[in-house]
């Protein structure tokens, strides 16, 4: 049996966000603040407050391949609005159109309108998506969409539902339920199978099945919870309001696509487990996260012991490693 830990921590420094791309997007984003801040004190409209969300305020985000950009999402807070009435507010396809305006000429790319939010495109591979809010006087938070229309929905107690799993003890599962959460955003991205980030922190979080000091078995584990859970009700319903099945609209062909890419994720994972030689094993793994993950080293036997040959070096059966 391969115990293939090692090889998953050397995974998860390549797979994890370096430092360098953090420090770009922590300086983009406070730049595009200052920006906003400016934009908004000249038009007469109240400093807006803001708060980082997503993947990167989770401390999830990966690297990206294939050319795909990774990002940051930090919400935008609109200030001096919470004791009126909604109909009162401003449309929120106009501070859409706010945003966009101070944000103007930051980079070389025009910012684009998302459904969501405005994003702002960095050359270098990266951009950062602002989505804006209004809280009200009862505490309910309401995200500001391209149509017009304010649609309920509250970043900050999805981070802190998750963090509550990472470090809230009795359910404290820590660095493990991260790492996890990254290593199934590398199979996502490389086999190219159709789940939000959102919908795999979810999963994860709620199928998450620990081995302690064995990320190898970790993944395996919350694996088959997952498929499991998908089989009997393909649903991943969010844990914060509004709590929408964000699973809801996948047809019958791409539900098939989700748990059959999963059921072979399982299958691959179990199968390199089962494989005595560290090398073959870790070249079973590499069909699923991608040559990011690092071949072992070809284990050879001897009797009833089991010694790992350097390259080029003679092994007890006579055979070059």
């Amino acid at each position: 049996m391969a115990d293939l830990d090692r090889l998953y921590n050397k995974f998860c420094e390549k797979i994890t966000l370096s430092t360098s791309k953090r420090e770009e997007l922590t300086t983009g984003r406070d730049s595009i603040r200052d920006d906003i801040r400016s934009d908004f004190s000249e038009n007469k409209r109240r400093t807006p407050s803001f708060r980082m969300q997503g993947s990167f305020a989770m401390k999830t985000t990966i690297n990206p391949i294939n050319g795909n950009e990774y990002d940051l999402d930090d919400g935008v807070y609109l200030q001096g609005y919470s004791e009126k009435e909604k109909n009162e507010w401003p449309n929120a396809s106009s501070v859409h159109n706010w945003i966009i305006s101070a944000v103007e000429g930051h980079t070389n790319s025009d910012p684009e309108n998302k459904t969501s939010c405005v994003r702002v495109r960095y050359a270098h591979g990266y951009h950062i998506d602002l989505p804006s809010y209004i809280i009200d006087k009862s505490g309910t938070c309401y995200l500001a969409t391209k149509n017009g229309g304010w649609v309920e929905s509250d970043p900050k107690a999805f981070k802190e539902w998750f963090m509550g799993y990472v470090t809230n003890y009795p359910l404290s599962y820590g660095e493990p339920l991260r790492r996890t959460v990254r290593y199934l955003k590398a199979w996502r991205d490389y086999c190219n199978v159709d789940l939000k980030s959102i919908v795999i922190t979810i999963l994860a979080t709620k199928c998450f099945s620990a081995y302690s000091g064995r990320d190898d078995k970790t993944v395996l584990n919350t694996v088959q919870r997952i498929r499991n859970s998908l089989l009997m009700d393909f649903s991943c319903t969010k844990p914060v309001c509004p709590w929408e099945d964000l699973l809801s609209d996948y047809s019958e062909t791409e539900k098939n696509h989700v748990l059959n890419a999963l059921e072979h994720l399982e299958t691959t994972l179990a199968s390199a487990l089962n494989e005595p030689d560290e090398k073959k094993a870790s070249e079973t793994v590499r069909t699923v996260y991608g040559d990011r993950f690092p071949l072992g080293q070809t284990t050879q036997r001897n009797g009833s012991y089991a010694v790992t040959a350097a390259p080029g070096v003679i092994g007890n059966d006579g055979r070059s490693a």
